[in-house]
């Protein structure tokens, strides 16, 4: 599928460090080759099931296929520039421009237009559908393979909201997952992704990337507010207000709210490093 960009609605990449182009593990496509099929895939280290996890892939998502080997591929995700292995069988060669977005932290795909009806499967926020023109039936959309989703779980392409901390708030209590993207699992940077890009910000997956890439530093002077981000060795969040922080987390391995002091001491106790880095601001 050629210019992936405008068909998938993707926003410019926001890398003003150019870390795309230097950092070994990312490079930037624009043009797919294969499709996620399944509605999580586990992004490895290496092609083996016991490899760590270095990201997760959504339904629906493209991907360029670099080499494959048995029943292993090495891709890159047109997402977000990450590199790595996935089982071939979560991929498809039928590329289908989409029409629309899940935008609930996780809906379900029916075999027909009733809440009754058999659910095929459970796909999260960010994955990609592509719907038929035909008209609405009990409130859900029909699919261009035969199946149906409830219509108000669904943006289309290029919608955007303007609050990611509230797009953050909807996967509170979700486990945490290194690597995760998805209400099923998710982790500290993943969070940040995936809420930024429901407001059309389309950014790296690593939270030191995040720190290099996203906002201005506040000064010491400055007090953090509703919207900053929060960074520490390894770790960022979703500042609530000057004390509170949204964030997916291995202490309660969820994601949680907890006041800013207690996330420094957790992180000092973990690390020889400054246990803070600093608030961001995305906007002045």
């Amino acid at each position: 599928m050629n210019n992936v960009t405008q068909a998938f609605g993707f926003p410019d990449f926001l890398d003003p460090k150019g870390l795309l182009e230097t950092a070994a593990h990312l490079s930037l496509k624009d043009e797919a080759s294969h499709q996620v099929s399944e509605p999580i895939v586990l992004l490895k280290e290496a092609a083996d099931i016991h490899a760590e996890t270095l990201s997760c892939l959504l339904y629906g998502e493209p991907v360029y296929l670099e080499k494959a080997e048995t029943d292993w591929a090495f891709i890159t995700s047109l997402i977000d520039g990450y590199r790595g292995w996935v089982e071939i069988s979560s991929l498809s060669q039928t590329l289908q421009k989409p029409t629309h977005q899940i935008s609930a932290p996780l809906t379900h795909i029916y075999a027909k237009p009733s809440l009754k009806s058999r659910p095929m499967q459970a796909v999260p926020m960010g994955s990609y559908l592509t719907a038929t023109t035909g008209a609405e039936e009990n409130k859900f959309l029909p699919l261009a393979d035969g199946n149906w989703v409830y219509s108000k779980h669904l943006d289309e392409i290029g919608a955007v909201t303007a609050d990611p901390v509230g797009i953050a708030l909807s996967f509170l209590g979700s486990p945490y997952l290194w690597g995760g993207r998805s209400r099923l699992g998710i982790d500290c940077s993943g969070l940040i992704q995936i809420s930024l890009a429901a407001c059309g910000i389309r950014t790296h997956r690593d939270s030191s990337a995040q720190f290099n890439s996203l906002g201005r530093l506040l000064e010491q002077h400055e007090t953090p507010r509703h919207g900053d981000l929060a960074f520490f060795p390894g770790h960022v969040g979703w500042m609530l207000d000057d004390t509170r922080l949204l964030h997916a987390n291995a202490t309660h391995m969820a994601v949680t709210i907890d006041p800013l002091e207690d996330v420094i001491r957790w992180v000092a106790s973990e690390t020889g490093k400054p246990p803070f880095s600093g608030f961001k601001r995305l906007t002045t």
